[in-house]
């Protein structure tokens, strides 16, 4: 299965893992005791069930599906960033129990960040009016053993990360590793809070084969002797290079320029662009590059943007702020790629 297929996670897909059969239907008649009391055919003890409706069974699925996720929505916090850097790190690495893999046409993958596990359909009824009910279904006990045999497969690859970064002495593979183990420890924590809903019982049972304190101790120690310096050609104010700072300490590394083992270099030019508009406009080019001890390149941005405002202190103020989105979502994001690229060697 390839990684490509679920990069639209960072917008939010909703996977349905196993079969989504759907149970016998039928239209009119008597009001199946099921459309107003959901438990009455599939017991609370047995199953997480809700009762989708609407104009079509497809809508009606729908609907199904998503209070189903609102089920898990309320407790359980779900990191699309996570989700999507998981995915790219599991692709083809799953048994056959865990990668049976299922979606539902266009309209359903969008309905939110969650990964709903194991979703069945069971009887459908639509009314003389047109009105179609379904209900949407989680065996638990069932489910139950899908999340325990996929969260001890993430487990034991936690624990390989970890160890293969004891093992390296570059410091960047080292941190990468880690980096890996920590993505992969965050999705397991939601599985476990996600099994909590669908069975306590086997929530509780499950212990890891590593201690999710020490790896992250361990990951912010590392991430400390990740020491970077800054110099960047156009930025006499510095607002750029405190940018970079920021989101380069948010990932836990240190700016100490007589211990840098990264460097960041970079040019930033903000002119002005003469346009029939009515407003103020300037142009902005920006140009970053991060380089290791060695001098070998990690990550490179290079951007450019028009922005207007009614005054130019305005439009400078956007042009920075759009810079600043590129930080967080591009410099940081190609980062990040780089450092899984070694744990999907």
């Amino acid at each position: 299965m390839k990684a490509g297929k679920y990069l639209a996670l960072t917008a939010g897909i909703l996977m349905i893992l196993a079969s989504c059969a759907t149970g016998g239907g039928s239209s009119g008649g008597r009001r199946p005791a099921w459309v107003d009391d959901k438990h009455s055919v599939y017991p609370e003890s047995e199953y997480l069930v809700e009762v989708g409706e609407g104009t079509s069974l497809k809508d009606a699925k729908q609907n199904g599906l998503m209070s189903l996720s609102q089920v898990f929505r309320t407790t359980v916090k779900v990191d699309s960033t996570v989700r999507t850097r998981y995915v790219e790190l599991s692709d083809g690495k799953k048994s056959q129990g865990a990668s049976m893999e299922t979606t539902v046409d266009d309209q359903i993958t969008q309905l939110s960040d969650e990964t709903l596990v194991n979703v069945h359909f069971g009887e459908s009824w639509t009314d003389d009016m047109g009105r179609t009910y379904v209900i949407a279904y989680i065996d638990r006990l069932e489910t139950a053993r899908i999340y325990r045999q996929r969260i001890q497969e993430d487990a034991n690859r936690t624990a390989y990360f970890i160890k293969e970064s004891a093992r390296q002495d570059d410091l960047l593979k080292k941190f990468g590793y880690l980096d890996a183990a920590v993505v992969m420890d965050k999705n397991s924590q939601m599985m476990l809070d996600q099994l909590d809903i669908i069975h306590s019982p086997s929530r509780s049972s499950i212990m890891l084969d590593y201690s999710s304190a020490e790896l992250y101790s361990l990951y912010s120690d590392t991430a400390s002797l990740m020491a970077f310096d800054i110099s960047i050609l156009g930025d006499e104010q510095g607002k750029l290079s405190a940018m970079v700072a920021q989101v380069m300490t948010g990932r836990g590394f240190a700016l100490a320029e007589d211990r840098a083992n990264l460097h960041v270099d970079g040019k930033i030019s903000v002119e002005d662009a003469n346009l029939d508009n009515g407003y103020e406009n300037v142009r902005w080019t920006l140009f970053l590059e991060m380089k290791d001890q060695s001098g070998k390149t990690v990550v490179t941005m290079e951007e450019q943007k028009r922005e207007t405002g009614i005054s130019r202190d305005a439009a400078v103020s956007k042009a920075y702020r759009s810079m600043e989105e590129m930080l967080q979502k591009k410099f940081i994001g190609d980062l990040e790629r780089y450092f899984d690229s070694f744990a999907g060697q």
